[in-house]
């Protein structure tokens, strides 16, 4: 039986997706930048433990930028949050893995 033709364009794209997708932020360029950086270092050095990368993500974020810092890390959620102005961001890193972080 031949695979889908859906999921071979899925296949390509994930083999493609080596660099994160920002979705949605309201963020400065700098402290996007540093979020972004901090996240995908999470993913990639925890990408079976998804509850140490957000734990991970969380530290790094509330020491650097202030507490309280909140994180969802998953593949598939859906969200609606309230938040600080200019302190949210959904990213998708690797094609696969969804990070919400965002500030009270």
């Amino acid at each position: 039986m031949a695979e889908p033709d859906y999921k071979k364009d899925m296949g390509a794209f994930l083999s493609m997706a080596n660099y994160p997708l920002v979705k949605y932020t309201d963020m400065t360029t700098e402290t996007r930048d540093s979020a972004v950086d901090i996240c995908i270092t999470a993913v990639e050095k925890f990408p079976s433990d998804l509850e140490k990368c957000t734990q991970v993500i969380k530290d790094a974020m509330d020491k650097k930028f202030g507490f309280p810092w909140h994180v969802i890390v998953g593949k598939y959620f859906s969200y609606e949050v309230t938040s600080e102005a200019r302190h949210v961001l959904d990213l998708m890193v690797g094609g696969t893995t969804g990070v919400l972080l965002w500030k009270l």
